[in-house]
């Protein structure tokens, strides 16, 4: 062995006389994800016909959880903790995976064998399709209890804690008002402006008004509103949650006889309906006066001409349109950030994603919805 190499895994396996099962397995080597190369596979096959083995670790150089799954899965049910007998640290180190299961498909030696492409892009997309189907079954069911604790609510209104709506609808409504704002004035500056320079090619830029109007009621308005909800709300609902579950908080109030959906649940849906229409609404106020600022001064028309061409050309069901999604919106992305931070586990990574995925799934969600709505209107002639 060349100097400073260390010896990879290997085994050694001792019989008794004239028998066929294996007696004694003795483990020699580092078994760590650098040193098992295919000791696994070759260890598994081995011991095919092998009964009542007994293992020995006093050879093993280093020993880590990579090592410890290559065990796990060559000797499969012979495999335990009292086989390191004698080696705490092994022992301690083997317990972290004890219990878990490996995948069918997953791969712990380093055989050197390698599925196709194409298997692979099938695999990938059948365990996707799994993993989207599994999500959905648990969205469903998340769905169907809220659904369920909001009718026990209508029956009887006193299960409402007042305090903590309250306090989500400063935090998600009132406290977004601002940032929500901001942005519909700048995306109302932009419409205006692409306006005013396509229009301008034809000679009639003065209906610049009329497609700010249409555009910041009927879409850039609520989606602009609820995507920075989402960003914001969904985001802080996941991690609210999340931090709970993993402190073991929400455990403690079910010990306690409260129900985390009435607690935890059901307040920042309620908060999330009652307050994103006026935020939508603030926005779509803000949207126009941007628009506005850019119409009065590129084309020089002042408020009056702004106002007066808004009432006699923007029609109304605009504004239905684009409040109408408003509530569906809310809807989703408070579900969507209490669900995944229920899904949360008990590690700060597992945090970490769930808080990404609760932003990406609302973000989603809510350009769905639109669609949705877009097309069902377009059928309305709305």
């Amino acid at each position: 062995m060349p100097k400073g190499q260390m010896p990879k895994a290997d085994f050694a396996l001792k019989t008794s006389d004239g028998a066929e099962a294996a007696r004694l397995l003795v483990l020699t080597g580092d078994w760590t994800a650098t040193g098992l190369r295919d000791v696994a596979e070759r260890l598994k096959k081995a011991l095919t016909r092998a009964q009542d083995v007994q293992v020995d670790v006093a050879d093993i150089g280093r020993f880590d959880t990579a090592g410890a799954y290559a065990l796990k899965y060559a000797l499969g049910d012979r495999a335990s903790p009292e086989i390191f007998a004698g080696h705490e640290n092994y022992r301690r180190i083997y317990e972290l995976i004890d219990g878990i299961s490996p995948e069918v498909q997953t791969q712990i030696s380093e055989s050197g064998r390698s599925a196709s492409p194409l298997v692979n892009f099938l695999s990938g997309i059948g365990q996707k399709t799994l993993s989207f189907l599994d999500d959905a079954r648990r969205f469903t069911r998340f769905l169907g209890e809220t659904v369920t604790f909001i009718f026990l609510t209508i029956l009887n209104p006193g299960r409402i804690r007042w305090t903590p709506l309250v306090a989500q609808m400063q935090r998600t409504g009132l406290e977004a008002l601002i940032v929500v704002g901001v942005a519909n004035f700048f995306v109302g500056a932009v419409v205006a402006f692409l306006g005013i320079l396509q229009l301008k090619q034809f000679g009639v830029s003065v209906f610049a008004v009329e497609l700010i109007g249409i555009a910041v009621l009927r879409e850039f308005g609520p989606v602009i509103a609820a995507v920075l909800m989402a960003g914001r709300s969904a985001s802080s609902f996941t991690a609210e949650v999340g931090a709970m579950k993993m402190n073991q908080e929400i455990d403690a109030m079910r010990v306690m006889g409260i129900n985390p959906f009435d607690a935890l649940v059901l307040p920042r849906l309620f908060a999330m309906i009652i307050t994103m229409p006026l935020a939508t609404f603030f926005g779509m106020m803000a949207g126009l006066f941007g628009g506005f600022i850019v119409v009065w001064t590129t084309l020089g028309y002042g408020p009056n001409f702004f106002i007066q061409r808004m009432t006699d050309y923007v029609p109304f069901v605009n504004y239905f349109v684009g409040l109408i999604k408003v509530p569906f919106f809310a809807a989703a992305i408070a579900l969507i950030g209490c669900r995944m931070g229920m899904e949360v586990k008990e590690d700060v990574i597992s945090l970490g994603k769930q808080v990404t995925s609760s932003v990406v799934q609302a973000i989603f969600a809510i350009i769905t919805i639109d669609a949705i709505f877009a097309i069902m209107f377009n059928g309305f002639d709305f």
